[in-house]
């Protein structure tokens, strides 16, 4: 499973590189890849899933955060995928 997690602290300003930086902390014990509007990551479950949203929001309570808004995109097939299995085709494809 691969999913694209975006994370949106609510009520903190308008620079929020301090609290995404906190944030993707939670992925540490996966592979995962940070990119301008999320971060993209290798899951074997929905309970791993869980895992890193409970540690994302542990991390920024932490810094006082009192709001946290998730977007989920998620990725799920029976066969493992990876993230640049799934770039390779595509970068194939357009060599075509």
């Amino acid at each position: 499973m691969i999913a694209d997690i975006t994370v949106v602290p609510i009520g903190v300003g308008t620079s929020l590189s301090k609290y995404i930086a906190e944030a993707v902390k939670a992925f540490k014990d996966y592979k995962y890849e940070v990119t301008a509007s999320g971060t993209i990551v290798e899951l074997e479950d929905f309970d791993e899933l869980c895992t890193i949203l409970k540690g994302i929001k542990d991390n920024l309570v932490n810094l006082g955060v009192e709001r946290v808004v998730y977007f989920i995109k998620i990725d799920y097939k029976l066969k493992k995928d990876t993230m640049e299995r799934k770039v390779k085709s595509v970068l194939e494809k357009l060599k075509k």
